[in-house]
């Protein structure tokens, strides 16, 4: 493997996720370029919904651009079960559901 961060610069990012005016403990947000590409950002909500974005390790934050933001929120047993039901509606975690699922997020340098 090579050495040495060959990547576009990152930046941090954190926010907090609130899903009828409270906040979520453990649902993932995953950042999907718009125009597309390899590199989708990360991250888990913690108990007060906060949470901060990785690219490669725990943390490092996202390159600047738009983002189609995509959440979902599975039970704390989920590996645990046959069929897990995502705990949010359906439109927050599918891009081609259009708004209001969608949110488009810029990351500034």
């Amino acid at each position: 493997g090579s050495c040495g961060s060959s990547g576009p610069k990152l930046h941090p990012v954190s926010g907090k996720l609130l899903f009828d005016g409270k906040p979520i403990e453990g649902a993932t947000l995953v950042f999907h370029p718009v125009g597309g590409g390899d590199l989708k950002p990360s991250g888990t909500t913690k108990a007060d919904g906060s949470f901060t974005l990785s690219t490669y390790p725990h943390g490092d934050g996202a390159p600047a651009g738009d983002y189609v933001v995509l959440v979902t929120w599975y039970p704390p047993n989920a590996r645990e079960l046959d069929n897990p039901q995502n705990k949010l509606p359906a439109r927050y975690a599918d891009a081609a559901a259009g708004p209001p699922g969608t949110r488009t997020a810029q990351s500034q340098p």
